[in-house]
C-alpha cells in the first residue's frame, strides 16, 4: 500500500503534464501568430488583434473547445474565413474592429450566435444587409457599427433590438431621420454619433441638426452620449433635459454650440464629464458652468 501511492501520484502527474504539453501544442500557431489566449470571468478569449492570421487559420480557431470571445481587430481576415466560425454557437463578444476586408458575407455566418451580447463591426465594409442578420441576435447589448456603410432605412432594422445599451453609428451617411430608431431603444445607456468618414464620395457623418435631438432626448437611461462635430445649436441641448442620468457629454467641436447652451447643461445634475473644446462657448461660459455643476470636469481650449 505504501509504494502504490507513490506510483498513483506519478501516473497522474504524467497524465497532467502530457495534457498540457497537447494544449500547448494545440494553441502553439496562436503565439507563433503573434496572438494569445486569455481566460476571464468563466469565459476563453482568443486575441489575435493586429496578427498575421489568415482565413485558413481560422479553420483550427474554430476547433479550439470553450471559446466565448474572439479578437480579430485590425487584421486582413475575409468572408471566406468567417464562415469557418459559423459552428461557435457561444460566442458572446467579437471584435472585428477595421477588419476591413469584412462585408455582408462575413456576418451571415454569426446569424446563429444567439448568446453574443457585444459586437464591434466599426470599419468593416458591411451595408444594411447585414443589419438584418444583427437584428435577429436578441442577446446584443453593445453594438459598434461606425465608420461602415449604413443608409437612413437600413438602420430602422435595428429597432428589435429592444435591450440594446450601447450602439455606435458615427461615420455613416445618415441623417436625423436614422435616429428615428432611437424611440425603439429606451434602455440605450452610451450613444455615440460622432465622426466622418472620408470616401472617394466626400465625407460621411450623423447629419445632427436642431430637429435630430428630440430622439435623442428620449433616452431617459442614457448616461454617455458622443456629439463631437455635430452641427446642431446651443438651443438644441435643450432636448436633452430629460436624460437626467447623463455622466459624460462630448461637444468637441460642435462649433455653433456656445453660450446659450449653459442653462441647458447647467439642468443637467448628474453630469460629471463634458467636453467644450472646439465650441463657441466663451471662458466665462464655462466658467458659469462650473460653478452650476460644481462636480463636472469642463474641458475647454
Amino acid at each position: 500500500m505504501t509504494s502504490a501511492l507513490p506510483r498513483s501520484c506519478a501516473a497522474l502527474c504524467a497524465a497532467v503534464l502530457l495534457s498540457v504539453t497537447a494544449h500547448a501544442a494545440d494553441t502553439g500557431w496562436l503565439s507563433e501568430l503573434g496572438g494569445r489566449i486569455e481566460r476571464r470571468g468563466g469565459g476563453t478569449s482568443v486575441v489575435l488583434a493586429k496578427s498575421w492570421v489568415t482565413d485558413s487559420d481560422l479553420a483550427r480557431l474554430a476547433a479550439l473547445p470553450g471559446i466565448t470571445r474572439i479578437d480579430l481587430s485590425h487584421t486582413r481576415i475575409t468572408d471566406q474565413g468567417m464562415m469557418h466560425l459559423r459552428d461557435l454557437k457561444n460566442i458572446t463578444e467579437l471584435d472585428l474592429y477595421y477588419a476591413e476586408q469584412i462585408t455582408d458575407a462575413g456576418i451571415t455566418p454569426i446569424r446563429g450566435w444567439t448568446k453574443l451580447v457585444r459586437a464591434n463591426l466599426r470599419g468593416t465594409k458591411i451595408t444594411d444587409t447585414a443589419l438584418a442578420t444583427l437584428a435577429n441576435l436578441p442577446n446584443l447589448l453593445a453594438l459598434d457599427l461606425g465608420f461602415a456603410q449604413l443608409t437612413d432605412a437600413g438602420i430602422q432594422q435595428l429597432a428589435k433590438l429592444g435591450n440594446l445599451r450601447e450602439l455606435v453609428l458615427g461615420g455613416n451617411k445618415l441623417t436625423g431621420q436614422a435616429l428615428q430608431l432611437l424611440y425603439s431603444l429606451p434602455r440605450l445607456e452610451s450613444l455615440d454619433i460622432s465622426g466622418k468618414q472620408r470616401t472617394d464620395s466626400g465625407l460621411w457623418s450623423v447629419a445632427v441638426v436642431d430637429a435630430s435631438m428630440d430622439p435623442i432626448g428620449s433616452l431617459r437611461e442614457l448616461r454617455t452620449l458622443n456629439l463631437a462635430g455635430a452641427p446642431m445649436s446651443g438651443r438644441a441641448l435643450d432636448k436633452l433635459k430629460p436624460c437626467q442620468k447623463l455622466e459624460t457629454l462630448d461637444l468637441y467641436g460642435c462649433a455653433k454650440v456656445g453660450d446659450d447652451a449653459i442653462a441647458a447643461l447647467s439642468a443637467l445634475r448628474s453630469l460629471r464629464w463634458v467636453d467644450l473644446s472646439g465650441t463657441a462657448v466663451t471662458a466665462a461660459g464655462a466658467e458659469k458652468l462650473r460653478r452650476a455643476l460644481p462636480r463636472a470636469i469642463v474641458l475647454t481650449e
